[in-house]
């Protein structure tokens, strides 16, 4: 155990004779974070700010604010002659006017025109349509319930019952239906429904799972030398100690790698939040990304780099690290790479292979690129 330990430490050594390594693939992710990936400030939903301005100030109108007041973002009354200045200023993300016939049925023939409003966008445009799609869903929600309401009071059965009435036994409708565990679900999308795809983002979490594959894929390769490994055939199970110790030496690299990139992000963006099954998803990747590499090293050191920098490549752009994918590519295929696999687990998509799975395959695989290279010509010379 002890030689282990030693022969782990001295290709720690051998690693830390190139230190830029390392710093590159902890400070290029954390500017990237800060930079482009994270946005915390920008896309929290507490600092998102949105106002309306109230001109029909009636029932219906009155209702549409209570519901806007009781979402999460910051809805508040706002002047007209505020409106310009605050977005401008970036003060505001959205600004919702209610025209002065919001809501009065009597006064139209068609109930979806009385319900149209105004909406002026800030200059962030990804809080702009969270303001825009809450109002849309309190819009909505009013909306049909105003024609509910017309057909109920059109029925024979409705005859001698005022509005209100209808609303009361509406309403206490709804909160039975509600109570038995009834959910409306509302997908909002632009454009023509049948030439939409659902895409799968690319959340924060892509840039730590990119630097921690391109980290551990080149330590593999960098300790990968064939003359060091046919020396140790002579030895007694000096090849076995010697595998061991890289990848105890990689995996231990590799940790510190993700702890640094990891904690000084999250020293620089507190409010940034990692999945929960953040670290044995990691983990599991880790594993992958010394198992390709080991591989990888089968193939003679001149002429490993393009095959090992391809299959990176394609692992990423196909499991959707560089960018957002439709959900059915990676519900079919995406998954079925490292870096795909580990995406879908932390947005808690159903995938094939759960964690446990994940990290059995990849101990599977490492044991296989043991005995490939213990059997390996061109490392036994």
């Amino acid at each position: 155990m002890s030689n282990l330990v030693t022969m782990a430490w001295i290709k720690l050594k051998m690693l830390a004779r190139r230190p830029l390594l390392l710093i590159f693939c902890i400070l290029v992710p954390i500017l990237l974070s800060l930079l482009a990936g994270a946005t915390v400030q920008r896309n929290n939903m507490a600092h998102i700010q949105a106002a309306y301005l109230d001109q029909a100030d009636n029932e219906s109108s009155h209702k549409l604010r209570s519901m806007l007041d009781a979402s999460r973002l910051g809805w508040h009354p706002i002047q007209e002659g505020e409106i310009n200045r605050a977005l401008a200023l970036g003060q505001l993300d959205g600004v919702v006017i209610i025209p002065s016939d919001y809501g009065e049925i009597s006064r139209a023939a068609l109930v979806d025109d009385i319900f149209a409003c105004s909406f002026l966008a800030g200059r962030n445009t990804t809080a702009a349509h969270l303001v825009r799609e809450n109002f849309l869903i309190s819009n909505l929600a009013l909306a049909v319930e105003a024609k509910l309401q017309k057909d109920l009071m059109s029925l024979e059965g409705a005859q001698g019952l005022s509005l209100s009435d209808i609303d009361r036994l509406l309403t206490e409708a709804t909160r039975l239906v509600r109570q038995e565990g009834a959910v409306l679900k509302l997908d909002i999308r632009e454009g023509d429904m049948a030439e939409v795809l659902p895409l799968v983002q690319v959340p924060d979490v892509a840039i730590d799972i990119l630097f921690l594959s391109v980290f551990s894929l080149v330590t593999s390769l960098m300790l990968a030398d064939a003359g060091t490994q046919r020396r140790l055939r002579s030895l007694p199970a000096g090849f076995r100690r010697d595998y061991l110790a890289t990848l105890l030496a990689l995996s231990t690299a590799a940790s510190l790698q993700v702890i640094l990139m990891a904690g000084i992000s999250q020293l620089l963006m507190p409010e940034a939040s990692r999945p929960s099954n953040y670290l044995p998803v990691m983990a599991v990747l880790l594993l992958l990304m010394l198992a390709m590499g080991q591989l990888v090293a089968l193939i003679p050191g001149d002429r490993r780099f393009v095959p090992a920098s391809l299959l990176l490549f394609v692992s990423v752009l196909a499991g959707g690290s560089l960018i957002q994918l439709p959900a059915v590519w990676i519900d079919k295929v995406g998954q079925f790479t490292p870096h795909g696999w580990a995406l879908a687990q932390m947005n808690d998509m159903t995938v094939a292979l759960p964690v446990p799975a994940g990290g059995a395959l990849a101990l599977a695989l490492l044991y296989l690129a043991y005995l490939a290279q213990k059997h390996s010509s061109y490392l036994a010379g």
